[in-house]
């Protein structure tokens, strides 16, 4: 739970970042999103550090919802 409110805090804060520099764009958001997702899986895949593997599906989870929002923006 607290890996959840630790991602909600981190995209909470991306976003005021690139708010206040209007850089809120589906063109900047998309990318940044699949690279989260691609952590996440290597975070569940990779064998070595037990943080990244027990918190791997949250960050992949928080990387598929701001990808599915990105999407759908103007």
């Amino acid at each position: 739970m607290i890996a959840f409110y630790a991602c909600i805090g981190f995209y909470i804060l991306i976003a005021i970042t690139f708010w206040k520099l209007d850089m809120l764009k589906k063109k900047y958001l998309e990318p940044i999103f699949m690279w989260i997702m691609i952590f996440g899986i290597v975070s569940l895949c990779q064998p070595w550090i037990f943080f990244l593997y027990h918190y791997g599906f949250a960050i992949l989870l928080m990387g598929f919802l701001g990808y599915t929002a990105s999407i759908h923006m103007k």
